[in-house]
């Protein structure tokens, strides 16, 4: 049975008035999908620095530019923390989330200023809550890849989401 998605597709609310809908269902979701978020992301060397100034990430290789410049010659490396930020590009597909369950068998390599990143997610499998029969559980597997197409994250975590016609987001009209 093909899923019935409905994210990113605008929604008539009145006569010529439509409202942008996101996230797929929880009863859309099947083990072994894979959702490509799109668009990628470059990074800037002004957006790392002020990711940086505002997270406090004093490591002289993120804060101290003229240090890393010495250390090693082409683009100033992202903090891991900033990479990490950057799951917000699948917002769009797991756009009903309840909460952030977990996050377990983190894997990154180096990303550099001026890197643009394309992730990827597939869904490993899911289930009713068992506490909360309005939500389900999606475990999920996220990859990052570059450019070059070289891998630079991998991650696994846990979404509790709304199921399709409850929560918030279905009384607000997406």
């Amino acid at each position: 049975m093909k899923p019935s998605f409905r994210f990113l597709r605008p929604v008539s609310s009145a006569d010529q008035t439509y409202i942008e809908t996101y996230g797929v269902d929880f009863e859309d979701f099947e083990a072994g999908q894979v959702f490509e978020h799109r668009p990628g992301k470059t990074i800037a060397a002004q957006e790392a620095h002020r990711h940086d100034a505002r997270s406090l990430d004093q490591r002289p290789s993120v804060a101290d530019h003229r240090f890393a410049s010495q250390l090693e010659e082409g683009p100033l490396p992202i903090s891991e923390a900033h990479v990490l930020s950057l799951m917000a590009l699948t917002t769009k597909t797991f756009g009903k989330v309840v909460a952030n369950l977990s996050m377990t068998d983190v894997d990154m390599a180096p990303v550099l200023v001026g890197d643009t990143l394309y992730l990827e997610s597939e869904i490993l499998g899911k289930r009713p809550s068992g506490s909360r029969p309005d939500q389900g559980i999606l475990h999920i597997e996220t990859r990052g890849r570059n450019q070059r197409g070289e891998q630079v994250l991998r991650y696994r975590r846990k979404l509790l989401i709304y199921r399709r016609g409850q929560g918030p987001y279905e009384a607000a009209g997406y």
